[in-house]
């Protein structure tokens, strides 16, 4: 699987360095590495550490901070261990340069991969400062840091991370990308473990995952990023949305899932090395432009991805908590209705078990909205003011939250990816016999502790759609 993934990718090298060149937007177990020939020192500070560890102390040959560090905390301790290695070799077509830092941080478990692979089998988890290398078979970049054991499920792995990243390769603005697979704010619950269930960043070996709180906590308790991003599936949603504000500037994921080869790293690694002084909402915009153009051009497959601005969550919030009010006190079930079989739903069920989706329970906000309106059949102040709270909502979706949303082709079933606007929430499923109470029985944590459900109060819409037959 691995040898076919590097030859599909060696086969788009020669677009990929082109259109890298061409991108434009506008708008304690833990062992260290002594190759300070290869790696830059980390920056000099007060603590214990360069004690600790001499072969990073030298004031002379200390790193001056570069203008971004970027951070990838890869879990590749599940099924998704060979897109792992291979996108740590796409890194590596780039490598970190005089502007740009690039780090990760791999986990790996035993049996995911034969011996049918140039990185050998080993376990735990290695840090890497990413160099650039032409060799798509194996990883050649320097191991910083190695842990025998290690559960990339614990949230608290993720920050230690990113405050180990920005003290030893710091930098003026700061990209985090986490990767695995994702299952949107869905926390499931894990006791017993549900056949073929997973959440973000899942570990296979420990059985722990990252809950959607936890990621808000990851860049809370790690002092901020410029640029969260999700190479997962589906996490692109008011619900995460809300638990991150005030800690990230620009949030990159998709609504729908993404596929395993993920992110095209070499081809937007490329372009911020071009231009490394871009801002975060550059950097979020070239991140969806690279990848449908890769998806586009060398995997042609379907595929979608959003950034948008996480300042802008409260005022989401707010109108969203208005518009639900105006819609509750209308009460067009003929409209409410339509809206929920048509709306753009999301791949996180599965074809097997979902082949059309309509037990997938996550939507496209601005699609709802505009086919909501677009059905009501209400008259009178009420309904007048519910369409214009509405719109209004869905011209702040395009002009203000989303700063850049891209997509290729269509979705599994058919559906044009064009009905996809950036940013996605809760509805209940086209099947209006599955019951509320026994579909929210598989979260593991209550919908109605989330900050996006504290805000607008939409578990209580929620729960008002699914009484609407």
């Amino acid at each position: 699987m691995l040898k076919i993934l590097l030859s599909l990718l060696l086969l788009a090298a020669p677009w990929s360095a082109y259109e890298a060149s061409a991108l434009s937007v506008d708008f304690a177990g833990d062992t260290y590495s002594a190759d300070s020939q290869a790696v830059p020192a980390p920056a000099a500070d007060k603590s214990i550490f360069p004690v600790l560890f001499p072969f990073f102390n030298g004031s002379d040959t200390r790193a001056q901070k570069k203008k971004w560090t970027v951070m990838v905390f890869v879990n590749g301790k599940n099924d998704l261990e060979s897109a792992g290695l291979l996108n740590l070799n796409m890194m590596e077509m780039v490598g970190s340069g005089k502007d740009i830092n690039i780090v990760a941080e791999l986990g790996r478990m035993k049996g995911q991969l034969s011996d049918d692979t140039a990185d050998g089998d080993w376990t735990g988890s290695r840090r890497i400062y990413v160099k650039k290398d032409a060799d798509m078979e194996k990883i050649k970049s320097p191991v910083v840091m190695t842990t025998e054991k290690v559960d990339m499920g614990d949230y608290k792995r993720a920050v230690d991370f990113v405050k180990w990243a920005k003290k030893n390769y710091p930098a003026q603005k700061y990209l985090l990308i986490l990767w695995d697979h994702g299952s949107g704010w869905m926390d499931p619950r894990m006791d017993p473990k549900p056949a073929g269930q997973k959440g973000i960043s899942f570990d296979d070996e420990t059985g722990n995952y990252i809950r959607t709180r936890e990621i808000g906590a990851i860049v809370k308790e790690a002092g901020g990023v410029d640029v969260l991003a999700f190479d997962a599936c589906l996490m692109e949603m008011g619900e995460v949305l809300s638990e991150v504000k005030g800690n990230a500037s620009v949030m990159v994921g998709s609504e729908e899932t993404i596929p395993g080869v993920g992110y095209p790293y070499h081809v937007f690694l490329a372009a911020l090395v071009k231009e490394p002084g871009m801002g975060a909402e550059k950097l979020g915009g070239v991140m969806v432009e690279a990848y449908k153009m890769f998806y586009e051009v060398a995997v042609k497959r379907g595929a979608q991805l959003s950034a948008v601005r996480v300042a802008k969550a409260a005022e989401l919030e707010t109108r969203l908590k208005a518009v639900a009010a105006a819609a509750k006190e209308v009460n067009d079930t003929a409209a409410l209705k339509a809206a929920r079989a048509g709306v753009m739903r999301f791949d996180m069920i599965g074809e097997t078990s979902d082949p059309q989706k309509q037990i997938s329970f996550y939507g496209d906000l601005y699609n709802y909205l505009e086919l909501l309106e677009g059905a009501m059949t209400a008259t009178g102040p009420a309904a007048e003011d519910l369409k214009a709270k509405s719109a209004a909502l869905r011209a702040f979706i395009a002009k203000d939250l989303v700063i850049r949303n891209n997509y290729f082709d269509k979705d599994r079933t058919g559906r044009d990816f064009k009905d996809t606007h950036g940013i996605s929430v809760y509805l209940p499923p086209v099947i209006d016999k599955i019951d509320q109470a026994k579909l929210e029985g598989i979260f593991e944590n209550k919908y109605q502790d989330f900050e996006f459900s504290k805000a607008t109060g939409w578990h209580d819409f929620v729960t008002y759609l699914y009484g609407v037959k």
